[in-house]
This record gives C-alpha cells, structure tokens and sequence, in this order.
C-alpha cells in the first residue's frame, strides 16, 4: 500500500522512487504508476510565492499500458488540505483559541495575512470534524480524563495524549500515522 502522508519531502521521495514495484491505491494494478508533477499551493511565509503541497502520481493508462488513468496526492504532513496554514500554526491557533476563548485574537497572533474571517471559517472547520477526529484518536489510545465540558479542549487533550513524543506537531503525526487528513 502507497503511503499518501509522508512526514517529510525525503520520505514523499522514497515513496516515488518505489511506484513501479506499488499498486494503484484505484485499480490495484502494479507497475502504472507514474510521477505527474506538483501540487502547489500559497507558502504562509511569503503571500505572493508558492510551495509545493503534495506530489501527483498518475496510474498509466496509455500507450498500451494497463492502468485506470486515475491520480493522487502524496502529500508531506505539515500541510493541511485545502487550508493555507501550515499544520504547526493550525495547532498553535487551535491551542490559544481554546485556551483563550477568543478565535479572532488567537488568530491574529499568528501573524497570518488570512482576513479575519478566516479565522472563523478555519474554527467550524474543525468544529464539525472533531467527531471524525476523535474517533479515529480512539484507535490509538482511550481518550484522558479531563474535567472540561468544552468539547474543542477535549479534542485537543485527546490528541496531546495519542501523540506525546510529537508534543509540537501533533497534527501532523496525526495525519502522517493515520493516513488521513486532519480537518
């Protein structure tokens, strides 16, 4: 099976040096897979350059060649899908919002050049995952016995005690040992 998260760009390599010994997470078929470019995306430290996000693989089907003609990503963890920060900053803004209480300021003290509605659209987000969230932390460890009712500090405690030696990239373990995106 194709690892799709990779914790860095020299593991994403080490996956694409192996695609013609891997079969299509699609068809199943070994020896289609190809590299098919990059997936680019804003870099949060300079608004106008952009950075490589994920790498593209294409399953062949051309040329005589038996594969279904499908793509994926093999994406490093410290990005999130479809968000412009970075997992670091997604768990430090998640951290102060919850520790805080105010979304917008913990947002600000990121330094992002995201509008100030970003900062509400990024926490539903993550509000209407944490049921996803938790059950797959489930799997890894029952879940720490903490007094709060807040529903977001127990998604965060939860993924504090299934990932205790990443204490500062939970979310990227997350997703690199689970295979699955965060939010």
């Amino acid at each position: 099976m194709c690892r799709r998260i990779c914790r860095s760009e020299e593991e994403v390599e080490e996956v694409l040096a192996k695609l013609k010994t891997t079969a299509c997470p699609h068809c199943k078929q070994v020896g289609s897979l190809i590299r098919h470019g990059f997936l680019r995306g804003y870099d949060p430290m300079h608004l106008r350059g952009k950075t490589v996000r994920a790498r593209r693989v294409f399953c062949n089907n051309r040329n005589r060649s038996t594969g279904c003609g499908r793509t994926f990503s093999v994406w490093i963890a410290d990005k999130i899908k479809r968000l412009f920060l970075t997992a670091d900053s997604l768990w430090e803004f998640l951290q102060q919002a919850v520790r805080t209480g105010n979304k917008l300021q913990a947002f600000q003290s990121l330094g992002s050049r995201l509008s100030d509605s970003a900062a509400y659209r990024i926490w539903k987000r993550f509000d209407k995952a944490q049921s996803a969230i938790r059950t797959a932390l489930r799997s890894l460890c029952r879940p720490p016995q903490i007094t709060s009712k807040q529903p977001a500090q127990l998604t965060l405690a939860h993924l504090r005690a299934a990932f205790k030696q990443h204490p500062l990239d939970p979310l990227g373990a997350f997703q690199v040992t689970l295979q699955t995106f965060f939010v």
